[in-house]
């Protein structure tokens, strides 16, 4: 049952960032691509991948894509001329912060839909959903592992 429950919600969170995206007039994969990157900061094609969770050749291709949408700039980088960076454009920030605020929308009225149904208090859905995090993180090789452990109280 957990498993299934875990399926069907990232497909639901898949279908809502794909919905946001069609919103602010970027494919889904241009979505994941603008979310990655910090506003005013470049990354790397690296750190992209990374984040999104696709491999080095499907994350070119996104940023391709958001390249010719006017969406986001790549160039070299300063200490090591091999790596690619990438930063938003003017327009790539605006579509990122329409985004972001679909997001943020949607994590209020999921974390207030979970503290209803359940009885936690904010501390403690925080407490789970960083756990979940944690443990996705340390099944697919990432992160810390265990997080603080005891749940918090009341």
């Amino acid at each position: 049952m957990w498993e299934q429950d875990l399926l069907r919600l990232e497909a639901l969170l898949g279908r809502s960032l794909g919905a946001d995206a069609r919103r602010a007039g970027v494919r889904e994969a241009t979505a994941r691509v603008l979310l990655a990157l910090g506003e005013g900061t470049p990354r790397s094609m690296g750190a992209i991948a990374e984040r999104i969770g696709r491999d080095p050749t499907t994350t070119t291709r996104f940023v391709d894509r958001a390249v010719a949408e006017g969406l986001v700039l790549r160039h070299p980088g300063t200490h090591d001329r091999r790596v690619r960076m990438v930063e938003l454009t003017p327009q790539g920030e605006v579509a990122r912060r329409a985004l972001l605020k679909a997001w943020q929308e949607r994590a209020a009225r999921l974390g207030a839909r979970l503290l209803a149904r359940t009885g936690m208090v904010e501390g403690q859905s925080e407490w789970f959903l960083g756990e979940l995090l944690r443990a996705a993180e340390a099944e697919r090789g990432e992160g810390s592992g265990p997080g603080p452990g005891a749940l918090p109280g009341p």
